[in-house]
């Protein structure tokens, strides 16, 4: 007992020093003022067998209350927090998981209040794997006069994973449905899968593009009592008018004007008399044309 009371009697300054520092640290950290604040702690899961998949909603963050002195909350709230759960040893089926004050590791003096969930429920489900083709999804039609000619999907299949009870039936997947109301020409869109309710996922991201051809429709139309115009020298025309039937792009055809059509016969180097010509008529670039009645016209020349 002696040599216990000697030792204790040895290095009583330094004793003191470190009684002090231990006193002023304790009314430091008990003295701060008090705060309590919501720490948002985003949820990883690791190490799930790759036979498996969760099929059930997790959430991708914790919501921890917490309240403890000022300083240490705020180094906290500044601080990049994850909550690992780790599934190395969990096996297909449902799994009910309790968060409670000890799934966390917070520095002394701060206390958890509420856990938000306080528990997790997952559904562990055997996956596959399969290669589908895309399928395009349109919505809206491009605007009046234009068509869709061809649409090519980059790349034309994608690799999934999901549960086997999902995948098996499964034709294509489909793409969100790609706007064309106001597309008049061909495009290149970015596209994404619509999965829908499914539980699948890429084994791969990759960007998916969709190449839309688009162009006008063909139009035909006929253009009635259009004159016909002799050239070069006069003459008279029986009959001095005629239809006109062509086809185009939709657009061009339908803003035609039927003053730009002047159907003509050629009068060059006739002689007095009357003359049996066809009817002539140059087309704006684009335009075909089907028909001009009637194809020939009686001219007569001189007097």
């Amino acid at each position: 007992m002696r040599d216990w009371l000697a030792i204790l009697g040895r290095h009583k300054l330094l004793k003191l020093l470190s009684l002090f520092l231990a006193i002023a640290l304790w009314l430091a950290v008990g003295g701060e003022e008090r705060t309590e604040t919501n720490l948002n702690i985003p949820l990883e899961l690791v190490n799930l067998n790759p036979q498996l998949m969760v099929t059930s909603e997790v959430p991708s963050a914790l919501q921890v209350r917490v309240v403890g002195p000022r300083g240490m909350i705020r180094n906290l709230s500044q601080s990049r927090i994850i909550h690992t759960l780790d599934l190395g040893n969990y096996q297909a089926g449902r799994h009910t998981i309790p968060l409670g004050l000890g799934s966390f590791s917070f520095p002394r003096g701060v206390q958890i209040t509420r856990i938000q969930p306080n528990q997790l429920v997952l559904e562990l489900t055997p996956s596959i794997t399969r290669t589908l083709p895309v399928q395009p999804v349109f919505s809206g039609r491009p605007p009046e006069g234009y068509e869709v000619r061809s649409v090519r999907i980059r790349p034309p299949q994608v690799t999934v994973k999901g549960p086997a009870s999902e995948l098996e039936n499964l034709k294509f997947i489909p793409t969100v449905p790609l706007n064309l109301s106001r597309l008049t020409g061909s495009l290149t869109l970015a596209a994404d899968l619509d999965f829908k309710n499914l539980n699948l996922t890429l084994t791969e991201r990759v960007p998916l593009l969709a190449e839309v051809d688009i162009a006008p429709k063909v139009l035909s139309r006929t253009f009635t009592g259009l004159p016909v115009t002799p050239q070069p020298q006069p003459a008279q025309l029986s009959p001095g008018k005629v239809s006109v039937s062509l086809r185009g792009p939709w657009p061009q055809v339908k803003n035609l004007n039927p003053a730009e059509l002047k159907p003509f016969v050629d009068t060059g180097g006739l002689s007095r008399g009357r003359h049996l010509l066809r009817v002539q008529l140059k087309l704006p670039e684009g335009l075909t044309l089907e028909k001009i009645s009637p194809a020939t016209l009686q001219a007569r020349v001189g007097k």
